[in-house]
């Protein structure tokens, strides 16, 4: 059955948890299933987390997001010598007032980790601004990420 629930076996873990403690009358916290982080471990890895952009767009109307996108180069692929162009960056946000951060994506070398650090961030209420004020650790992925400055109105 479909519930609109991602189907993790960590969101059913922490959701279990938190029944059973208000079961047993130690909390009152329910799952929250907003900005759960999820990964495609592929050889190219997927992460995500927040909302998709078609998602973003039906939310918010296609006046009401701002979406950032870049592709990049890994350090390891230039090493190798391998193609980058499946390596992406996105970033969807509110257009206008804040530019809250709605939805995160990545293509490319360990995109799960870089997605979970960046999960907390979003729950927290990231805005735009504040990606662009994060330091990025060079030469890494995540870098990306906090450099990204291209959007899709732009060109």
């Amino acid at each position: 059955m479909k519930t609109g629930r991602p189907e993790l076996t960590p969101t059913a873990i922490k959701a279990g948890k938190l029944l059973a403690h208000r079961l047993a009358g130690q909390s009152t916290d329910l799952m929250n299933y907003d900005n759960v982080a999820t990964t495609v471990f592929t050889p190219l890895e997927y992460g995500c987390v927040g909302l998709s952009e078609e998602e973003a767009e039906r939310r918010r109307g296609k006046d009401g997001i701002e979406v950032f996108h870049a592709f990049y180069k890994p350090l390891e692929f230039t090493v190798a010598e391998r193609d980058a162009s499946r390596c992406y960056v996105k970033v969807i946000c509110e257009r206008g007032g804040d530019q809250k951060i709605l939805g995160l994506h990545l293509t490319g070398p360990n995109a799960g980790e870089v997605i979970q650090g960046f999960s907390m961030s979003l729950q927290c209420g990231a805005t735009y601004p504040h990606l662009l004020q994060t330091v990025g650790i060079h030469p890494t992925c995540a870098e990306e990420v906090v450099k990204i400055h291209i959007t899709k109105r732009s060109g």
